[in-house]
């Protein structure tokens, strides 16, 4: 069967919550699922690499199959254009919403994070953030949020430290914030003549290491059952691929990406990354036909499956 006409069969069904077979559905029981929050990880994971701007109706389809109503889908959509997430774009009767500059810059921010998957390799060098004293209190709390979600803990009320931090991120970062000329950035290595231990246990506390590893241990358990599947029809793989990365992200959001150097035994975090990475290969090829078949852009259909996606697919790979 071909691209389009599988397309066409999954867009064309009464309700394309009927796409999802029951077992799957259970994927969804006990969450919260905010449709703010699901269009930013749709946004993210399919259609930042792209740079198109997408039909409301697609987007109204798509969230149907997590049973987000239509209603509100579009107050989601007009709230993230309040946030500076999306823009609108008018063409006759039809809206269509893209990613605005700050959303891309956003979006580039977490792809770093949320597609590598494997804790690299550790220096031992620490970077310490330190926003000066003059900064207002609207610019701090802004730093704080996007700082927390490059994983840098707080040490203090104005010191922030990173194990690893991206420092192109961080300066993308200073620089939204106006705050590159009022913060310091430090290096900082572990002193030998004192015990690593210590430092280890202070981390523990100061990135709240044991709440972290019961989120993993909770995102393990909700998808590992999905290894023993090997094939996805082109709906359910999208429905997966969203749930997956939405909740991947969120419990990231949280995981200071500390190095396995500086984490406690048993960590779970390492167990959930690698499950992460073989589902979501899995799932993307038929996830890229459902949504190659479903939804419209303002250039007409969506562009294949860019090389931004398929690298993504290769990254840690042992093979």
């Amino acid at each position: 069967m071909s691209t389009d006409a599988v397309g066409r069969m999954f867009t064309h069904r009464s309700s394309p919550r009927d796409a999802i077979s029951p077992e799957l559905l259970v994927l969804q029981k006990g969450l919260v699922l905010r449709s703010n929050s699901l269009l930013v990880t749709a946004f993210g994971d399919a259609f930042a690499p792209r740079r198109q701007a997408v039909w409301l109706g697609s987007l109204i389809d798509l969230m149907r199959l997590f049973n987000v109503a239509p209603r509100a889908v579009r107050t989601s959509a007009s709230r993230l254009v309040d946030g500076e997430w999306l823009c609108v774009k008018p063409v006759g009767r039809r809206s269509y919403y893209g990613l605005s500059s700050t959303g891309m810059l956003r979006v580039a921010l977490a792809d770093r994070r949320i597609y590598e998957f494997r804790l690299p390799d550790w220096d031992g060098v620490w970077t310490m953030v330190m926003p000066g004293a003059t900064l207002r209190s609207t610019v701090l709390r802004g730093l704080e949020h996007d700082l927390r979600w490059q994983g840098f803990g707080r040490l203090s009320r104005n010191v922030f430290a990173h194990p690893r931090a991206d420092l192109e991120a961080l300066q993308e970062i200073l620089c939204a914030w106006q705050a590159q000329t009022r913060t310091s950035v430090l290096s900082a290595t572990h002193n030998t003549a004192f015990q690593f231990e210590a430092l280890s246990r202070i981390m523990q506390d100061c990135f709240e290491l044991d709440d972290v590893d019961v989120a993993w241990k909770q995102f393990l358990a909700r998808f590992d059952w999905l290894e023993n599947r090997e094939t996805f029809a082109p709906a359910e793989a999208f429905y997966i691929r969203t749930l997956l990365i939405h909740e991947y992200r969120r419990v990231l959001l949280r995981d200071p990406n500390v190095p396995a150097a500086l984490l406690p035994e048993g960590w779970s975090g390492l167990r959930a990354r690698a499950l992460c990475e073989r589902i979501y290969r899995k799932v993307v090829p038929p996830s890229e036909i459902y949504l190659q078949g479903t939804v419209e852009t303002q250039d007409g259909r969506l562009k294949p499956t860019p090389h931004v996606i398929l690298s993504r697919l290769a990254r840690g790979r042992a093979d």
